[in-house]
């Protein structure tokens, strides 16, 4: 400001002297003089003429002078004002931003009390969950036994009726063997007294003899014939009421085989429902708090996979606080391959491995680009008790 200042009065003096310089210039007289004394006189009045004039351009100068000081006052002052507001605009700015900050930091509280609730939210889900599935397993576990029961019984009940076929078999055979034996006593008794008599009637006709001895022998054809007749017939429906036993007992056999398919099916059906329930609800709970938590697949697979594995794990109290770590090999399509302790309490780490193994098969994502850690991984297991 004070640089500017002093270049403006600078061009001020010296216009004001290339001015008086033009002045005196135009009152000289450059004509050739006559005699030296007029030109003396006239050089003395056009001195008193210029002093004039310069007083007159100092006043000028002066005016313009405080005009041109003026004008840097306002400017100044202008200035000023556009600092003023400047200043007012940019502590405006600031409490703009200060409150900006304030509702950022009310929305992270609220994000952060948010991401609590679904916290609880998700616990709750893992408890009712597991409630679930302790309820189901009890049941399943009630229906096999019951099953068993019947199936014992109705083994126990074949078993019982195969005896007394067996009993009352072998009392046939008894009393057909007492019969024979009677009814070939009861011919060689009728042999003797045919001998006797044949004896004590030998005067009487050969042919008498020799026909009544072809009639003996006719007739002990005849119930030799019958004998074996009836021991054929006895044999056949031996082999029929044996082949008819093994047939029913084939039968009984089958259905109890279809039974245990038929259960194991159901059984299979049931943990694939119950799988694909608990991906779904896993997966609504994953993408309910992707926005929060941003978990990723790994964590969501790992969570499926010990869900999985609690679902056939028997544990008792004296394992809470302990963990096991197992190695797990995966087939492409999810089978369980292989399961082994890594480390941690012997005693629980054989039971996961049971579970693992019982489990047949463990959720492992689509995703080809995680897949491959899911073929041979460890996962740590702690039980919930």
């Amino acid at each position: 400001m004070k640089t500017s200042t002093n270049l403006i009065a600078f061009i001020t003096a010296l216009s004001l002297h290339l001015i008086v310089g033009g002045l005196l210039l135009m009152n000289v007289d450059f004509s050739l003089p006559k005699d030296k004394p007029k030109e003396a006189v006239s050089i003395i009045e056009a001195t008193m003429i210029n002093q004039q004039m310069l007083d007159d351009l100092a006043k000028s100068a002066q005016k313009n002078k405080q005009a041109q000081q003026q004008k840097i006052d306002d400017a100044r002052q202008q200035k000023e004002r556009e600092q003023a507001e400047a200043e007012r605009l940019k502590k405006q700015k600031e409490e703009q931003i200060r409150a900006e900050k304030e509702a950022v930091q009310r929305k992270e509280q609220e994000v952060l009390k948010q991401q609590q609730e679904v916290k609880r939210l998700e616990a709750e889900k893992v408890a009712a969950a597991q409630a679930l599935q302790e309820k189901q397993k009890a049941e399943a576990e009630a229906k096999v036994l019951q099953e068993k029961k019947k199936a014992d019984d109705a083994a126990r009940a074949l078993k019982e009726k195969q005896k007394a076929e067996e009993d009352a078999k072998a009392l046939r055979i008894k009393q057909d063997a007492e019969k024979k034996a009677a009814a070939k006593k009861e011919a060689e008794r009728v042999k003797a007294e045919n001998l006797a008599k044949e004896k004590a009637a030998e005067e009487k006709a050969a042919r008498e003899a020799k026909e009544k001895a072809a009639k003996e022998k006719a007739e002990k054809e005849a119930k030799d014939k019958a004998a074996k007749e009836k021991a054929a017939k006895e044999a056949k429906e031996k082999a029929a009421k044996e082949k008819a036993a093994k047939e029913k007992a084939a039968k009984i056999k089958a259905e109890k085989e279809a039974k245990r398919k038929a259960a194991a099916e159901k059984e299979r059906l049931r943990q694939a429902e119950l799988d694909r329930q608990m991906a779904a609800e896993f997966s609504d709970d994953f993408s309910s708090a992707r926005s929060a938590k941003q978990l990723s697949e790994i964590a969501k697979y790992e969570a499926l996979i010990r869900a999985k594995i609690s679902r056939n794990w028997k544990v008792d109290p004296s394992m809470k606080g302990s963990s096991c770590t197992l190695a797990i090999k995966l087939a492409p399509d999810g089978l369980v391959l292989s399961a082994r302790m890594s480390r941690g309490d012997k005693r629980l780490c054989d039971s996961a491995r049971r579970a693992t193994i019982q489990a047949k098969t463990l959720p492992i994502p689509k995703d080809p680009e995680i897949i491959s850690q899911f073929r041979d991984f460890d996962i740590t297991l702690e039980p919930e008790l």
